[in-house]
């Protein structure tokens, strides 16, 4: 969980949390609903055959029964979907989570820095993140080959005019990550 002025931050990533959330609620609240209309039902069937004796009087007996049950229901629904939401809150954290590092994690590849790959123990998508970080090595080796290319073509002469054109385009895309990187490292000495 990220922290924010000493306090733990549950929601990272409201989108995909709040899927999680809004799942859970509907589900719930389905359920609820079906088991409680089953239970009413089959309750209600079994009392009523043993009231019947008593007459008019099943009226009264009906419709106090049915104002309690509707309130307990609507109570333990109402409980059982602020529990669901916390406790899906907390679960979508680990994969929320991770998702929000990994997202980060390519936006510092995109620009040129290499990123830590690490997760918090307990975090999903683990097996992601160790996928990312070999494909950022390769990419690293990639563009430490290409930067040597570049520094020996610089330093020899070459007769070759398209070869010549296709190295400068090569440098040119390439620029600005061998910069960052630079920087990156200029930033790790300090």
């Amino acid at each position: 969980m990220r922290q924010k002025k000493g306090r733990k931050i549950l929601w990272i990533d409201t989108e995909i949390q709040l899927r999680f959330v809004i799942f859970t609620i509907i589900t719930l609240a389905i359920s609820c609903f079906i088991v409680s209309s089953i239970t009413f039902n089959n309750i209600w069937i079994g009392l009523s055959e043993k009231i019947l004796k008593f007459g008019e009087e099943i009226e009264n007996i009906y419709s106090q029964f049915g104002k309690r049950f509707i309130i307990l229901n609507f109570t333990l629904i109402v409980l059982l979907a602020f529990l669901a939401t916390l406790g899906m809150v907390i679960l979508s954290h680990k994969v929320a989570g991770p998702a929000y590092r990994i997202k980060k994690m390519l936006k510092e590849l995109q620009e040129g820095k290499y990123p830590e790959f690490k997760l918090r123990r307990g975090d999903t998508l683990t097996s992601i993140v160790e996928e990312l970080e070999k494909f950022s090595n390769q990419y690293k080796d990639l563009v430490e080959t290409v930067t040597n290319v570049i520094e020996i073509w610089k330093n020899t002469e070459v007769k070759d005019i398209s070869l010549n054109i296709a190295l400068k385009e090569l440098e040119n895309k390439i620029s600005h990550i061998s910069f960052k990187k630079k920087e990156v490292e200029d930033e790790k000495r300090i």
